[in-house]
């Protein structure tokens, strides 16, 4: 430094890293070296602020800075406009709702003399023997009415959620996927006598799915990490709260996990395609008939060969 520095001459054995206006100025920067464990000081005087470092740290102080420097300089830009409400879900969430109150009592019961139980339920070694139509069945079925209204009140909020960033007809048709998928995972994990009922594994998938389809989002975006990694933090503090019973026994948890991360890998996809955004209401409205589709179809397959109750 010349002698007309106000800092005066560098400390022996001292390099400086950093120069600003005030200590509040050099505060980040300081914060990202001790995070790196390299060793510092701040100089201050009216002059304004220096980092100073040891020659041997040198290199990496300036390098640690430099990947600093281009990381904040996003947080600097404009903030993102928070996406779009896409649906308000609210119509897509009734018709869940009815789908499900209307086959509670079909499913304990039966109908039209056929046996929709015993042919609608998750069994694991039946599903092993092909028959896949039990993936899907078994999540409008319900053992009783604390199971079903829990599922209903749980079900409804997160596709509302879900319909609002993706859509109505993507957020359902990938529940619907998620939950299949979970269904027929856990089929190929546990033992072939077990079966299991239930909306839940597609509630958790949906889950799944707005957690992964928002992190990719926010990557897409180069959001700061801690912005990044929320949604999975949020999505597994849920998961944890909601999905693992209170070990009572009565909490299908394998089912829960297998929709979750179902859903995870479909929001993962839905996110990197960026499908919320290239489809149309046209296409939107079709994915929602095909979700409707696919379980009437999966039911008609069910009932071909159920025998009476």
């Amino acid at each position: 430094m010349s002698e007309a520095d106000p800092f005066g001459p560098l400390p022996p054995g001292h390099v400086e890293v950093l120069r600003g206006r005030s200590r509040r100025a050099v505060r980040d920067s300081v914060l990202a070296l001790q995070a790196r464990g390299i060793q510092h000081s701040v100089q201050v005087n009216g002059a304004g602020a220096r980092v100073l470092v040891q020659g041997q740290d040198a290199p990496a102080a300036v390098a640690e800075l430099r990947d600093f420097a281009e990381e904040a300089a996003t947080w600097n830009t404009a903030p993102q406009p928070p996406p779009p409400i896409r649906s308000k879900g609210l119509i897509a969430a009734l018709c869940f709702g009815i789908v499900c109150a209307v086959m509670f009592p079909i499913g304990q019961q039966g109908a039209f003399g056929l046996n929709w139980w015993d042919q609608g339920l998750m069994s694991a070694g039946r599903v092993r023997e092909g028959e896949w139509w039990r993936a899907v069945t078994a999540l409008t079925l319900h053992v009783d009415a604390q199971h079903l209204v829990g599922n209903l009140v749980f079900g409804s909020l997160f596709g509302v959620l879900a319909a609002h960033a993706l859509g109505s007809g993507l957020a359902w048709f990938c529940t619907l996927a998620a939950g299949a998928a979970g269904n027929f995972t856990e089929a190929f994990l546990t033992s072939p006598d077990h079966t299991a009922v239930g909306a839940s594994t597609a509630i958790f998938g949906t889950l799944g799915l707005m957690v992964t389809s928002e992190w990719t989002r926010r990557g897409q975006q180069r959001a700061p990490w801690v912005r990044r990694v929320a949604p999975l933090f949020g999505g597994a503090v849920l998961f944890g709260w909601l999905g693992v019973g209170d070990g009572s026994g009565r909490v299908d948890v394998l089912a829960h996990a297998t929709g979750f991360m179902a859903g995870a890998a479909i929001g993962v996809a839905v996110g990197r395609l960026q499908l919320p955004e290239i489809l149309t209401r046209r296409a939107q409205r079709g994915l929602a008939a095909a979700t409707f589709l696919a379980v009437a179809v999966a039911w008609a397959v069910a009932l071909a060969g159920s025998g009476p109750r």
